[in-house]
């Protein structure tokens, strides 16, 4: 990005894409001081004397987030949300009020950040992430929601301090960036704790938990654990408890939307802004925990057969899927449709998942970074499924029109591995006129 001539800047939105995309977007290059170093030139001075809340964590972020945010905004409080990646359009990852920003406003902010950062070489994810830092500036949110893209400690979105950090989960992922151990891994995304602040962690083992424990003394900073300070009961509601220093208080809520194991998390926090003053009303609260959702996370898209969308693409979100599957009553087949990275624990997650579908349908992925579909098929006939049972695809399209051929009005269709998978079914789905 150095070079970088007025005259050659980018006009339309879609220009602006192109050139961001430019600066290739599967480039991973960690460390904060050049994103500091553009922050210091922009004019942020609204969003300097926001509340800042930013979400790390291996699964979880984006629905904890969207809940948080949504209670937020509800109550008719200013509040942005930054997360990542998209699927359909590149707007849905900067939202005002739950709604995504224009295409004047990114344009606008895109623009900045391309004339304060004519001799600092950003790559496309800290480009975007300082343009969503604009955007929440120039709407002048009361509170800033901010999901940690990759880790924590060297991320893009840690560069700005945050007032309460939240680490929902800590799992096996990225291990060749952030470490080969859970410790490793608790260290590198507690880089977001900062001095005197509030940290909020979701149900994790002791290991992680302990590092985290540690980060926090030494900076002061308040720890909220699930399963010890708060927790979620779940039966035919949603029962959220809390645990102060002589009482508990238990609060009774409808069931989320967002997965059920991200909600705790989210009242909790909720819960902290209500202790600061924030005005969030109950009945926002609830309509936020009712209505509210993330595309690709166990997002139903039809009936009859049923099409659900979830990006699971790590062993622990693989778990989780599972082990939602196993409580969930089942008619009739399941089918998955998947396709996965090429840097993911590919054979770990279809190992978790082998049992719980009964045809698989493996697809090759268009991206750079995206796997062929023989890998799948290779690992699922090793795990021992039947090679009748596997069907390997060259695109998502393809597999999912073969499943949805294949599949009987009481089957249930999963279409996982990836967010390119989900973006590519949605596409899909938009072509045969199926899905919301």
């Amino acid at each position: 990005m150095t070079n970088k001539n007025n005259s050659d800047k980018p006009g339309s939105l879609d220009a602006w894409l192109d050139y961001i995309e430019g600066l290739n977007p599967t480039k991973m290059e960690l460390g904060l001081s050049r994103v500091q170093k553009v922050i210091s030139r922009l004019s942020l001075d609204s969003l300097k004397q926001a509340l800042k809340i930013e979400i790390a964590g291996t699964n979880g972020k984006g629905s904890t987030a969207a809940l948080v945010s949504s209670a937020l905004s509800f109550s008719g409080i200013s509040t942005g949300l930054y997360t990542s990646p998209h699927l359909l359009k590149f707007n849905e990852r900067i939202m005002i009020d739950g709604t995504p920003v224009s295409d004047e406003l990114l344009c606008e902010a895109f623009s900045l950040v391309y004339d304060n950062s004519k001799d600092v070489p950003l790559t496309y994810f800290e480009f975007t992430t300082l343009a969503g830092f604009v955007c929440f500036d120039r709407a002048k949110v009361k509170v800033a929601v901010m999901e940690i893209g990759l880790g924590g400690r060297l991320d893009a979105v840690n560069a700005l301090d945050s007032d309460i950090s939240v680490i929902t989960s800590i799992g096996l992922d990225h291990t060749h960036i952030l470490g080969d151990t859970l410790e490793k891994i608790a260290e590198e995304k507690a880089g977001i704790i900062k001095d005197n602040s509030v940290v909020v962690v979701g149900r994790m083992k002791p290991e992680p938990l302990y590092r985290i424990s540690q980060i926090c003394k030494e900076r002061n900073a308040s720890l909220h654990v699930e399963g010890v300070d708060f927790s979620g009961v779940f039966d035919t509601k949603f029962r959220y408890v809390q645990k102060g220093s002589s009482i508990v208080t238990s609060f009774e809520y409808p069931k989320p939307r967002i997965p059920e194991i991200c909600a705790p998390v989210a009242l909790k926090v909720i819960h902290l802004l209500l202790e600061k003053g924030y005005k969030i009303s109950g009945s926002a609260i609830v309509k936020a925990i009712t209505e509210v959702s993330l595309p690709g996370r166990m997002q139903c898209v039809h009936h009859s057969p049923s099409i659900y969308l979830d990006v699971a693409h790590n062993p622990p979100a693989a778990e989780h899927l599972r082990d939602v599957l196993n409580k969930k009553t089942k008619l009739a087949k399941r089918r998955a449709v998947i396709g996965m990275l090429k840097d993911k624990d590919i054979e770990s997650v279809l190992k978790i998942l082998k049992e719980s579908f009964d045809n698989f349908y493996v697809s090759s992925l268009p991206t750079e970074r995206g796997e062929k579909a023989q890998r799948l098929y290779n690992a699922l006939i090793a795990d021992g499924v039947d090679k009748d049972l596997v069907k390997s695809y060259s695109t998502v399209e393809e597999s999912l029109k073969d499943c949805l051929a294949d599949a009987e009005i009481n089957d249930e269709i999963y279409v996982i591995g990836s967010f390119v998978t989900v973006t590519e079914a949605v596409k899909a789905l938009k072509t045969t006129n199926i899905g919301n």
